[in-house]
């Protein structure tokens, strides 16, 4: 009578690793989710895309200067945007 129960057991014993590797998957999953709910927020937020303004956009608040490092040996343009030299009075 064990004999008629063996394929059955082998068959529970194949969902029962089947559900661990699947709760190693969901809490992976989770925890992945809960990095990009973060870095969504903080991508949202103002001083993000402050930050990414000064950066990228050359964003300057009145009364401040913007500074661009040269780099030896190169020419920069200036940025977009800076019709005229700020030093001059």
């Amino acid at each position: 009578m064990g004999i008629l129960f063996l394929p059955l057991q082998i068959k529970i014993w194949k969902l029962e690793k089947e559900i661990v590797r699947l709760e190693e998957t969901k809490k992976m999953l989770q925890q992945e989710h809960s990095r990009l709910e973060q870095d969504l927020q903080y991508y949202s937020s103002d001083a993000y895309v402050e930050e990414f303004a000064r950066r990228e956009l050359g964003l300057v608040k009145p009364g401040e200067l913007l500074v661009i490092p040269a780099l030896p040996g190169k020419v920069q343009p200036p940025p977009e945007g800076l019709d005229e030299n700020p030093y001059e009075e």
